[in-house]
C-alpha cells in the first residue's frame, strides 16, 4: 500500500522516530542522543532498501513469485528489528511512571504485568499492520 505513495512511509519513519525521541526526552543528553540516532538510522536504512525494492518491482516485469516471497520475509525481519528497539523503549518509559506514581509493590507489578501483555499483543497486531502496509496485498 505504501509502495504506491512513499510519502506515507516516510511520514510514518518521522512519527516512529519523534515518539522515540519524546520517550527518550529527559534522559542524559548521551543516551536521548544515542537512541534517537539509532532510531533514525535503523528507519533510514529500512525505507532505503525498501523503496529500492519496491521501485525494482514497479519497473520490472515477469518478477517471479521467489521474489515477492523474499521481499515479504524482508519486511518481517525489518518489523523485528524496528519493533524491539522500540518496545525496550516504550518499556522503560512507561514503566518508569508506573514506578513513579504506584505505592504498592502489588499493585505495581501486577499494573507492569498487565501492560507488558497488551504491548506484547499491540506489537503482534502490529506486524500484521506492518506487513499489510509495507507489502501490501501482493501475491
Amino acid at each position: 500500500m505504501f509502495s504506491l505513495q512513499p510519502f506515507f512511509a516516510m511520514v510514518s519513519a518521522f512519527i516512529y522516530v519523534g515518539i522515540v525521541y519524546i520517550c527518550v526526552r529527559k534522559e542524559k543528553k548521551s543516551i536521548k542522543l544515542s537512541v534517537t540516532i539509532s532510531a533514525g538510522v535503523l528507519q533510514g536504512v529500512f525505507l532505503f532498501l525498501w523503496l529500492r525494492q519496491s521501485v525494482y518491482f514497479m519497473t520490472t516485469s515477469n518478477v517471479g513469485f521467489p521474489a515477492y516471497e523474499r521481499f515479504a520475509q524482508f519486511v518481517e525481519i525489518a518489523y523485528i528489528v524496528l519493533a524491539i528497539p522500540f518496545v525496550i523503549v516504550l518499556l522503560r518509559y512507561i514503566i518508569k511512571i508506573i514506578v513513579r506514581h504506584i505505592q504498592s509493590y502489588w499493585l505495581r507489578g501486577i499494573v507492569i504485568s498487565v501492560y507488558a501483555g497488551a504491548l506484547g499483543g499491540i506489537v503482534y497486531l502490529g506486524q500484521l499492520v506492518f506487513l499489510i502496509l509495507y507489502y501490501g496485498l501482493a501475491p
